[in-house]
């Protein structure tokens, strides 16, 4: 253990407010040259796509992804729990801590995974694949072939993506994001063979997808530990007796996670459903039109959560406070930039995509509202996360995800809204963050008597 802690010293620096700011700077310069090649590859890719399949099956691709990407919140809030105890563990330089929740974590999400792959194959053959996408055009043998090989790639990079969570631990952030842009590159690339050597197929796309986002996160994942093998996961570092103390923070992030997936991940399918798989295609280019906006500020606000966590952990109210409010002055460019992309949507999108693609001027204008929303929201939450004080978001998230879907369907039916309703419906449950956030954050680096009713339920 000696030899363990000198390396230990060796690799991690102390981070005083300068530092932690100099070291945020440069990974969200990095995360923002990383996230722009990814998301320009990533819009590359929807034409190419959509020309290899066809409107119909790319409407089920993308059920099938978000459907699949649900995989990720399923990990009962072993990486975000892993992400702050990991963090609070290299602030006081306690190697052995750090490394044992390493491999703890990476022994219990592999057994998640494997629990999720039997299911996999129990239910593949009784599970009536057309009615849930909602279509005739593809077989249902075809479909289950699709399933299970696109599900055994996300339950293998499952176990592989709890790297990203160590990077953001290591206020690395960038190098998560690195992850989007080698899947997208190879995506691209084998999207592109695919259109010259095979006609459309999801089997084959499925494949491909599966390859390349497994490839990009084993890349992700030696390259981390070839620079830091202080914290290689090692079978005596495990202790199981930690999966509790990661999970007891974790249980909360999973009911707020399970809460987002509810509100984010089930618009395809409500689409699917009430409306037809090609309601999806102009629903998902109209959201990843707008995706510009969040993803950008996700991009701000990700390397924040793990120096949240640092600030907090020692005291450094100042520098949070700092941070926060400048976080607000941007807003306003921010509702600038959004208004710019609601008057020139359509001219965009067909340059983009082609005038083949019809949305509505009231679901440009929704998506508009809903991507202000959600950043306003995103500052605070990444706040609340990074420090653990989430049990009132975890309520306001649960009565959200409730609402969500009986309210999408109900806007986009009976009410006739078509794919617009949907994101009305998430406005709607996302509305009451909008206003608890920031009185919540307020209250914890404001107000120095906490007692009462207030602290009870702010902290």
């Amino acid at each position: 253990m000696k030899k363990l802690s000198k390396n230990w010293s060796a690799k991690i620096a102390y981070f005083d407010s300068a530092t932690r700011t100099r070291v945020v700077k440069l990974h969200i310069s990095l995360t923002f040259v990383y996230k722009a090649l990814a998301i320009g590859l990533s819009y590359l890719l929807v034409p190419l796509t959509i020309g290899y399949l066809n409107i119909e099956q790319y409407g089920i691709w993308m059920t099938l992804l978000s459907v699949m990407s649900w995989v990720a919140f399923f990990d009962i809030g072993l990486g975000n729990g892993l992400r702050n105890k990991l963090t609070k563990a290299l602030a006081v330089n306690n190697i052995k801590l750090a490394k044992i929740y390493v491999s703890t974590a990476y022994v219990a999400i592999s057994f998640i995974a494997f629990i999720f792959f039997v299911i996999l194959i129990f239910l593949l053959p009784f599970t009536p694949w057309n009615k849930i996408f909602n279509t005739t055009s593809v077989s249902n043998i075809e479909l289950s072939k699709v399933v299970f090989v696109v599900g055994f790639f996300f339950l293998f990079n499952f176990v592989l993506s709890l790297c990203r969570q160590i990077f953001y631990a290591y206020q690395q952030a960038s190098f998560a994001t690195m992850g989007q842009l080698l899947l997208n590159l190879f995506a691209l690339t084998t999207t592109y063979l695919l259109i010259h050597y095979t006609s459309g197929r999801l089997l084959y796309l499925g494949v491909c997808y599966g390859l390349s986002m497994v490839s990009s996160s084993l890349l992700l994942t030696y390259y981390f530990y070839k620079k830091h093998n202080e914290v290689i996961p090692s079978v005596r570092y495990v202790d199981l007796s930690k999966v509790r103390e990661i999970t007891s923070l974790g249980v909360k992030f999973f009911i707020i996670q399970m809460a987002v997936l509810i509100i984010f991940a089930t618009d395809n399918m409500i689409i699917t459903q009430v409306l037809g798989p090609t309601q999806v295609t102009p629903y998902n280019v109209v959201f990843k039109l707008f995706s510009i906006i969040t993803v950008g500020h996700t991009i701000l606000v990700t390397p924040l959560w793990s120096a949240y966590t640092d600030a907090y952990a020692k005291g450094d109210i100042r520098w949070i406070r700092n941070t926060l409010k400048k976080l607000n002055i941007l807003m306003i460019p921010i509702i600038i930039g959004v208004l710019i992309l609601i008057i020139f949507a359509r001219n965009i999108i067909n340059i983009w995509v082609g005038s083949n693609i019809k949305f509505s001027h009231l679901l440009v204008a929704f998506m508009g509202i809903y991507a202000v929303i959600s950043v306003w929201n995103n500052i605070y939450a990444y706040f609340l996360n990074g420090i653990g004080k989430i049990k009132l978001p975890m309520v306001i998230s649960t009565f959200a995800a409730i609402g969500n879907v009986p309210l999408s369907i109900y806007f986009a039916k009976t009410l006739q809204f078509g794919n617009t309703g949907v994101i009305l419906g998430t406005i709607v449950c996302l509305s009451p963050g909008v206003i608890f956030g920031p009185l919540q954050t307020w209250y914890i680096i404001h107000v120095k008597n906490k007692q009462g009713m207030l602290n009870a339920i702010f902290s």
